[in-house]
């Protein structure tokens, strides 16, 4: 409750100051509209001090002045002085008060002729509306009048601050923070009755799933606060190509929602889309640096993919799905086969995540020959997934769906922990080699880990080998290329995987340092059948020995595949011919009878 001075006011004017002020505190405390509480404030401030015109404002974000309540008044602007000045303003002749030139206008024809005013302020300090007698005659405020009006700036301060705090908790429950746009509680609410009312009318409706393709690489090479300016200009972009009733919310991390009623036509979905991507082609101004964004966006449509929206979000998290998986830039319509491949993926996460957990993996191996000897001198290292329903599995078949579950890293620490114990059981002259993505040498301390592998299985370095695809990032990423120094460093080979084929090319042999390079079972099966396949070949054995580099042939599966490679001098081969891949136990047992037959020469 307020203080009031009592000893200069009688006791009916003290009562009623305290009736209003629990009148008004209670209204506020049972959620009253505001407009409501102010308007009452007024009614009864005029009632204590008969002959006065009461009127309140409030200040916008910008310091505007608005108003806000005045029941017995209709001239809007007469208070802005209270603002203005930051303090009380009293002006007893509004007619010849310079300060009143710009308002007497209109303040004259109404009968007015005098006014006190007084600045609203928040806890804080802040100038948040003004509150104002207004008089028929030109005259000062009385006593009464300004222990009316302190009462009344104190309870509107009290109204206006908590009608802050309850739009702040609104924007915070139904808008993004970041962007300004509606949150996913927000489209959830209002979405739905779009979605409805467009069906109920024959329009119909359509969701577009919209995800930027390089938000991640901006905001970790740029920061966060790059990040947030991005998506702030990507919901201001996507919002000027909007038609009103249309609905856009933030629902994820760098993905949006889009709702557009009379839009389900497929001509109406495409189109939407094409503005979409031209909207986001120009780069964007990140105050320290300009950026590129493209999108990726799935669409679904209703009635025709769903009637409500939460069928519809799912669908068009499907066709996303697929835009995403077909590159940078593309959208897709929901199609029930993608909804088919999609849960099947989601499926192989779940069952991956128990793999890990459950010990599902083994490793099989597949022998390599050195033609010189004619027996085995090493194994590769091959990932297979038991899985309990499907049985056994190969990595193609799992492992891009590993990748984006983020189980990548940890199934590939357990190959090469698994590998090395394995290579301590195999016969001490055979070196075991293991695959490794670009990701896992991207991460940091991968050659410390290898060390701590080696070491655990008390294998010697020079028996492990470490097989690289090639690609264009590979080679011109420093980190990497110094991560295989860091490998190489340890005693442990390095080998380019699939060469002639794919990404690995002339140029790693220049940027790597390599000490094997395995071409591609493509390119050998095809030497057979095709001349340049055959001196393409010939040509990489010969420069890798030029280099000193030593070569092993992938995928060979006939003898004139091996006569072939023999007479080129090429060091190893691996395949069919040899054996396929096989449990570890295998070849615990016949290691040592593991070579070509004598017939192959």
């Amino acid at each position: 409750m307020l203080e009031l001075d009592c000893d200069n006011y009688s006791n009916a004017t003290m009562q009623a100051l305290r009736t209003l002020q629990r009148e008004v505190l209670e209204s506020l405390a049972c959620g009253k509209p505001l407009l409501d509480t102010m308007n009452e404030l007024c009614r009864r401030a005029e009632q204590l001090a008969p002959g006065v015109l009461c009127s309140i404002l409030t200040a916008d974000r910008d310091g505007r002045l608005l108003p806000l309540a005045g029941p017995s008044l209709a001239d809007e602007d007469s208070a802005a002085l209270a603002a203005d000045f930051g303090e009380p303003v009293e002006v007893n002749d509004i007619e010849n008060d310079p300060r009143w030139a710009e308002f007497r206008a209109r303040a004259l024809p109404l009968g007015l002729r005098a006014c006190w005013s007084s600045p609203i302020r928040a806890s804080d300090g802040r100038v948040i509306g003004a509150f104002a007698f207004y008089y028929r005659s030109q005259r000062g405020a009385s006593a009464l009048d300004r222990a009316i009006a302190s009462t009344c700036v104190h309870l509107c301060a009290i109204a206006l601050e908590q009608e802050e705090r309850d739009q702040r908790i609104r924007r915070l429950a139904y808008f993004d923070a970041v962007t300004g746009v509606a949150n996913r509680a927000s489209m959830e609410q209002c979405g739905e009755a779009t979605i409805a009312a467009a069906i109920a009318n024959g329009f119909g409706a359509a969701i577009y799933g919209i995800d930027l393709d390089n938000f991640k690489e901006i905001n970790d090479t740029l920061g966060h606060r790059a990040g947030d300016i991005l998506l702030r200009s990507v919901a201001e972009r996507i919002s000027s190509i909007l038609n009103k009733g249309d609905i856009i919310a933030r629902i994820g991390g760098d993905e949006f929602a889009v709702v557009r009623s009379d839009s389900a036509s497929p001509a109406d979905g495409r189109g939407f889309a094409m503005r979409l991507m031209e909207a986001m082609a120009a780069p964007f101004d990140l105050e320290e640096a300009m950026a590129t964004v493209g999108v990726s966006v799935g669409i679904a449509r209703a009635p025709d993919d769903g009637l409500d929206l939460r069928t519809l979000m799912r669908k068009a998290d499907f066709a996303l799905y697929d835009a995403k998986s077909s590159g940078r830039g593309h959208f897709r319509f929901f199609d029930p086969k993608i909804e088919s491949r999609v849960a099947a993926n989601r499926r192989i996460w779940q069952d991956l995540r128990q793999a890990v957990a459950g010990g599902e993996f083994e490793l099989h191996f597949q022998p390599i020959v050195a033609l010189d000897v004619r027996r085995v001198c090493g194994y590769e290292a091959l990932l297979r997934w038991r899985h309990p329903r499907d049985g056994l599995r190969a990595p193609e078949d799992f492992f891009p769906v590993a990748a984006k579950a983020g189980l990548l890293y940890e199934i590939g620490d357990w190959i090469v922990n698994e590998a090395c114990a394995s290579a301590a059981a195999l016969p001490p002259d055979a070196r075991v080699g293991v695959n490794v993505s670009q990701a896992q040498l991207e991460r940091s301390g991968f050659a410390r880990r290898l060390a701590e592998a080696i070491a655990a299985a008390g294998l010697s370095p020079a028996r492990l080998e470490i097989e690289v695809g090639g690609s264009a990032e590979l080679a011109a990423d420093a980190e990497t290329l110094d991560c295989l120094s860091q490998i190489r460093a340890l005693g442990v080979s390095v080998a380019l995987d699939d060469f002639g084929a794919g990404g690995a090319a002339l140029a790693h042999l220049y940027a790597f340092p390599v000490d094997r390079v395995k071409i591609s079972r493509p390119l050998i099966r095809d030497a057979q059948t095709r001349p340049r396949a055959a001196t393409i070949v010939k040509t990489i054995v010969g420069l890798a020995h030029d280099l000193g580099i030593a070569t092993t042939a992938e995928g060979v599966e006939t003898d004139a595949q091996l006569r072939m490679l023999r007479q080129f001098g090429c060091d190893e081969i691996q395949g069919f011919l040899i054996s396929p891949p096989r449990p570890l136990s295998s070849f615990l047992q016949h290691a040592e009878k593991a070579h070509p037959p004598s017939s192959r020469a």
